[in-house]
């Protein structure tokens, strides 16, 4: 084998991660809740994916609120990865026929399949600067305060009872007065981070 067939199956094999299908399927259908419907903003109509420290993590924001979810996986790597909604929907569609399967996450380039057993899907990812949400949601971790009072769009709660489960809990810590508040989602695989942007409000 060559050097530039070693390098070429090096770099394949670390853009490769293997992850049960339920769980994969739960984390992409709570983050995708979070990512822009508007197709104009490109790289906000998008799923980041990536592979650290044995997480899988993907993250989403419309601007108004984002949301961050990682779970561990069972092998591989895999890069900085932009998907766009439409093709994590494709995903997401892909999963539900195989929740009790394991699924393989491979990129080659610019390219990213999905596959189990049998069944694949492949596309472009997108290219773009995506907001610099690692460093906000680590911005956002500092002890509460009491703030006076602050208006949340309520569309955007229903999406915190679905990605938590029926009866879970979902808790909120004000950092102050019109800023972004934290989200604590509880989940039995998925270590969530969130956060929410207030409205503007007058009695």
């Amino acid at each position: 084998m060559s050097t530039i067939e070693r390098e070429s199956e090096s770099a394949v094999r670390l853009n490769y991660v293997e992850i049960e299908g339920v769980t994969l399927l739960e984390l992409l259908e709570g983050v995708s809740s979070h990512a822009s419907k508007d197709k104009s903003l490109r790289t906000l109509n998008a799923v980041q994916l990536e592979s650290a420290g044995g997480d899988l993590i993907a993250r989403a924001t419309d601007r108004y609120r984002l949301i961050e979810g990682a779970v561990r996986y069972r092998e591989g790597d895999l890069e900085l990865s932009l998907v766009s909604l439409e093709d994590i929907k494709k995903v997401i569609t892909l999963l539900k026929a195989h929740k009790a399967h394991l699924i393989n996450l491979t990129r080659i380039g610019d390219a990213l399949t999905v596959s189990a057993l049998g069944d694949a899907i492949t596309f472009t990812l997108l290219d773009g600067n995506y907001p610099p949400m690692v460093q906000l949601l680590s911005d956002s971790e500092r002890e509460p305060v009491s703030v006076q009072g602050m208006a949340f769009n309520p569309a955007f709660m229903s999406d915190y009872v679905k990605i938590a489960g029926k009866g879970a809990p979902v808790k909120f810590y004000f950092n102050g007065d019109n800023k972004p508040v934290r989200v604590r989602i509880t989940g039995d695989k998925i270590t969530w981070r969130a956060l929410l942007m207030p409205m503007k409000y007058t009695d």
